[in-house]
């Protein structure tokens, strides 16, 4: 994915985060009125932000990682309940 059509085309195929393509164009229109047209760093960050995104959701090791996550977070909460 290089292009912002890319980005859009991945969210909206369900491929990064529930809500990231709805919340990607508002930044990108908040941010288009707000800056300078010669300054589109800050575009260029949102888009990069959500490429991340979808590349963070489509890892093979994703899920595994948010599984044992929740588990450590369950694990942490019975010791101190136990304290």
């Amino acid at each position: 994915m290089r292009t912002l059509g890319e980005v859009r085309a991945a969210l909206a195929a369900g491929l990064g985060f529930p809500g990231d393509l709805a919340r990607m164009e508002a930044e990108l229109a908040a941010t288009l009125d707000r800056v300078d047209y010669t300054d589109l760093r800050e575009v260029s960050d949102i888009i990069a932000s959500y490429r991340g995104h979808v590349l963070t959701r489509c890892d093979p090791g994703f899920d595994d990682a948010v599984a044992e996550g929740i588990e450590l977070a369950r694990a942490l909460k019975q010791q101190e309940g136990h304290r």
